[in-house]
């Protein structure tokens, strides 16, 4: 198994990102509300004031998204991202890192 942790920068692809999910049978997600360091720095500590505009373009409010997979999921959530989230002139809506995971506990996974 794996789990899919979704950076989603540009917060308004969330509701069709989680349509082409269902639709390719990720019936489950954790949703959290996050911020990115660069943000807090650049607006909270004033030494780093000047790098605000190094983070121009980018949402100071971010989703994370978690997904518990099969590992053949991956490309499929990476091609979903694609689809959903990127235009030509957009680099910087989403990152996605996938980790191994050796045990799940607590979970009941579905019977197929």
């Amino acid at each position: 198994m794996k789990l899919a942790v979704i950076f989603l920068n540009r917060i308004e692809y969330l509701e069709d990102l989680l349509s082409a999910f269902l639709e390719i049978g990720i019936s489950g997600s954790t949703i959290i509300d996050s911020v990115g360091m660069g943000h807090i720095i650049s607006q909270n500590i004033p030494i780093f004031a000047g790098l605000k505009d190094t983070f121009a373009g980018s949402s100071p409010i971010q989703k994370t998204i978690l997904t518990l997979v099969e590992d053949d999921m991956i490309s499929r959530i990476d091609e979903v991202l694609a689809d959903v989230c990127i235009s030509i002139d957009e680099s910087r809506a989403y990152f996605m890192v996938s980790l191994a995971i050796d045990g799940v506990h607590g979970f009941n996974k579905p019977e197929h």
